[in-house]
């Protein structure tokens, strides 16, 4: 390492020196200043360290939401580790591709995924701990003398540079097995710089914490941001309408922001729909569209609020374009919001050639200190997403109109995106294929109200076979995660192909839409 660097750890001690009576996280049972919270980052640290944890090990943490998560992954600057936020809906089978993808030294987990992790790892045995572990205190008089131990430098500003990961957060690619996309400290603590001025985060303002913090978009958009500006988060477990109705009655945050499936449900929520939040000031959401009709439902529900959309992806740390107005989407009709001006844009035509002056539809890339170092172990990906020259290749098509606001065109990557969650096409299309019964098949998404898109599987059966449409679900259901089981089964006699072979998806989606 060549030295420290702005890190989300430095930024946090700037904060408990600031705002030493400030509540930064609170929890259903449990709030924390910003000296407490770096308290227990230093616990954490001090404690894994003691398990043998350094610079480069991976930490795996299987749990819901939780003030230990966060805790661990601002520890991650103090010791150099990186944190691994595993997905709590996958199968055995794929918690078990990740362990052994990120080859952990240690998994940390919540209680309710015990059994999870246990068949997960029955063939590759590996050191444990329950998440709670790390908060428990350590001895006022030992944690003192590791901090003089560790000298000023490293214990008030981290030992990490702007290059060192900081998390592997495993996402869906084209391939049948996710990638865990590399995030430096750098690009986390740009994604709140950029956060923070445009989204003008203060520290008067607080936020409530539902969505994941396996995703990006758990920390990356806003909460993470907006606890370095000073501000309060307050974290739900896990996402219910309920939850989130007692989070909004009890805390009365100032912003809200949850992914489109989410609102879908509290909008079809009565109590929600009958209650008047006039305390928040903005919502957002992201990862597929909402109705008309949802949208107006959401606006009414919090009448002084702003509302605004946003697109992202894991590897560029989340937020990439984003509206903060209702003007803007009122004025705009479709948009997803302009580009945030940290970040570089250009669209590049199915030839290659970059389009001038954003004319034109074409993929999106985009380059900028928030784009990610690349895939755990997979150079080849890596090089496909990030060229040498490093534009991050999105795989979204999209448009620009004259005032810089975006338009989603489209996917060139064989993705379905459904509930907020990534589905690789292959992945699901690998493991139908293994069925008895069929012969080939091809996974596309259907638009949907509720899911954004609706995972939908095409299947060409073997001759004399008649597999039927609950033996498919109960087949994916007993190799794939729930959210990667196909909601529709289509029988067909052959898939429409291109010239090359290649099922047209595209004609797949017009006959059963």
């Amino acid at each position: 390492m060549s030295g420290t660097y702005a890190n989300i750890y430095q930024t946090l001690g700037w904060q408990a020196r600031r705002r030493p009576s400030s509540p930064a996280l609170v929890d259903a049972e449990r709030s924390l200043t910003f000296p407490a919270l770096l308290d227990m980052v230093q616990s954490a640290a001090l404690r894994l360290e003691d398990k043998g944890i350094r610079h480069g090990d991976r930490v795996v943490v299987l749990a819901d939401n939780c003030i230990e998560t966060i805790a661990l992954l601002h520890a991650t600057a103090l010791l150099g580790f990186i944190m691994v936020p595993v997905n709590t809906r996958y199968s055995p089978a794929e918690l078990q591709y990740v362990l052994g993808n990120a080859e952990p030294a240690l998994v940390l987990y919540g209680p309710a995924y015990e059994a999870l992790l246990g068949q997960a790892t029955q063939d590759m045995p590996m050191a444990r701990m329950p998440i709670g572990q790390i908060a428990e205190p350590v001895a006022a008089e030992r944690l003192s003398s590791w901090r003089a131990a560790l000298g000023f430098e490293a214990s008030a500003y981290g030992r990490v540079d702007g290059d060192d990961v900081a998390m592997l957060i495993y996402t869906s690619g084209t391939t049948s097995h996710p990638k865990g996309a590399m995030l430096t400290h750098g690009n986390l603590i740009w994604n709140s710089i950029n956060y923070i001025m445009e989204s003008e985060l203060r520290a008067a303002h607080s936020a409530i914490l539902a969505t994941p913090l396996f995703h990006i978009s758990g920390f990356g958009v806003m909460h993470g941001p907006l606890l370095h500006a000073g501000g309060t988060l307050y974290i739900v477990d896990r996402f219910s309408p309920q939850r989130i109705l007692d989070a909004l009655e009890t805390f009365r945050p100032t912003h809200l922001f949850l992914v489109s499936a989410m609102w879908v449900q509290m909008t079809e929520t009565p109590a929600f729909l009958a209650k008047r939040f006039e305390d928040v000031t903005f919502v957002s959401t992201a990862a597929g569209p909402l109705s008309a009709a949802r949208q107006m439902a959401v606006r009414n529900a919090f009448p002084n609020a702003q509302f605004g959309w946003g697109y992202g992806m894991t590897e560029s740390c989340v937020t990439t374009i984003k509206s903060q107005r209702t003007e803007e989407i009122e004025q705009h009709p479709g948009t997803l919001g302009y580009g945030w001006r940290h970040v570089r844009y250009r669209l590049v035509d199915e030839s290659g050639q970059v389009l001038p002056s954003l004319l034109g539809t074409g993929e999106l890339q985009v380059k900028g200190d928030v784009v990610f170092k690349g895939y755990w172990k997979n150079p080849e990906a890596t090089q496909e997403a990030r060229p040498e020259d490093g534009w991050l290749r999105s795989g979204d098509l999209f448009e620009f109109d004259a005032d810089g606001f975006a338009y989603f065109r489209g996917r060139s990557k064989d993705m379905v995106k459904t509930g907020g969650e990534n589905v690789a096409a292959q992945e699901v299309e690998q493991c139908v294929i293994q069925c008895p019964g069929v012969r080939d098949a091809a996974a596309f998404g259907i638009p949907d109200d509720h899911l954004g898109e609706l995972l939908a599987v095409a299947i060409e059966v073997q001759a004399g076979a008649s597999p039927s449409e609950n033996e498919i679900k109960a087949w994916c259901r007993n190799h794939l995660a729930g959210f990667k089981v196909p909601k529709k089964v289509f029988f067909v006699d052959a898939l429409p192909r291109s010239s090359s072979e290649k099922p047209q998806k595209h004609k797949l989606v017009e006959m059963f839409k």
